[in-house]
């Protein structure tokens, strides 16, 4: 198993903790599904485009440019998706 760390407002942590808990599941799963799902379609399993207000655009960037600092910091490279599913595949096999 593996662990992510992310950054959220407060605000938007609790309501989210609210509705998984409404959903009966933890956030864990919560995540859990919106990875996989993003993995099995090759694509965020929702709906991007610039209709969206520029202040959820900008969160978006900040985000991904937060990742990839963090990324570079810790000396990881960016994977390729084959990447990430050989890795998958080596898990699951438990190499």
């Amino acid at each position: 198993m593996s662990a992510y760390t992310i950054r959220i407002d407060n605000e938007t942590k609790i309501q989210f903790d609210r509705l998984c808990e409404m959903l009966g599941m933890s956030v864990s799963t919560a995540v859990n599904l919106f990875i996989r799902k993003s993995i099995r379609e090759q694509a965020i399993p929702f709906r991007l485009d610039l209709r969206y207000s520029s202040s959820i655009m900008d969160e978006a960037r900040q985000a991904v440019e937060e990742m990839r600092t963090t990324s570079e910091k810790r000396g990881l490279s960016t994977m390729t998706i084959e990447e990430i599913n050989e890795e998958i595949r080596k898990a699951r096999k438990g190499e």
